[in-house]
Parts: C-alpha cells; sequence; structure tokens
C-alpha cells in the first residue's frame, strides 16, 4: 500500500494526517514526505496515525529520526490517533516513551500550544 500525507497547519504546528501502511517499502517515502513537512518552520510537528494501518520497525526508525532531528532544534514532536495495534507497537517498542501520544489531534494540539 502507497503511504501519503496531508499536511495542514494549526498555528505554528504542522500536522502530518498520514495514510498507508509504514514499513520496509514505504519508509523511505514516509521520511521523505515527513522531510518535506519539516521544511515548513513550523514550531512543533504533530503525526497523526487515524489511517495508518501498521507501522513497522522501519516505519520506527525514521519516528526516531525525526524525534532526534526536532529535539536538537527545540521543535516539539507527538503522535495521535493511534489504532490499538499501532499504540501496541509503540508500548512494545518503547517509543511512546520518546514521543508523546495523544488520543486525538485536538488533545494534542491543546497539550503542545500549552
Amino acid at each position: 500500500m502507497r503511504i501519503d500525507i496531508k499536511w495542514r497547519h494549526e498555528g505554528d504546528i504542522a500536522i502530518a494526517s498520514i495514510l498507508g501502511r509504514i514499513d520496509s517499502t514505504s519508509s523511505d517515502r514516509f521520511q521523505a514526505l515527513m522531510e518535506e513537512g519539516l521544511s515548513s518552520g513550523a514550531r512543533g510537528l504533530l503525526m497523526d496515525f487515524g489511517r495508518v494501518s501498521y507501522i513497522s520497525s522501519a516505519g520506527l526508525r525514521v519516528c526516531l529520526v525525526l524525534a532526534k532531528r526536532l529535539r536538537s532544534t527545540g521543535q516539539a514532536l507527538a503522535m495521535c490517533s493511534l489504532s490499538d495495534v499501532n499504540r501496541e507497537i509503540m508500548a512494545v517498542s518503547g517509543f511512546d516513551k520518546l514521543i508523546t501520544v495523544h488520543e486525538d489531534p485536538e488533545s494534542a494540539i491543546a497539550a503542545m500550544e500549552s
């Protein structure tokens, strides 16, 4: 399945609404699309996983690269709307300790703006 990202901004937060399956065949495209959106100069990045069917270790690697890059520039990073499967993947891998996870975009944006 192809990966696609729709971008929007809420104040100075860039929101990436991700669609598809993030695995070894799509992780390079996922990273390229995310890096394009980071160039917007936003103060923070919210990854909305509401339409992501699955994320593999290749996708997690991209998230780790993004987390390190944003942390080094003082930008915030969060994710929201994870399915039960993806939430479990984040918990088992420990990524929920590196990247804040929110239930929905509204609560994530509120937390990132405060």
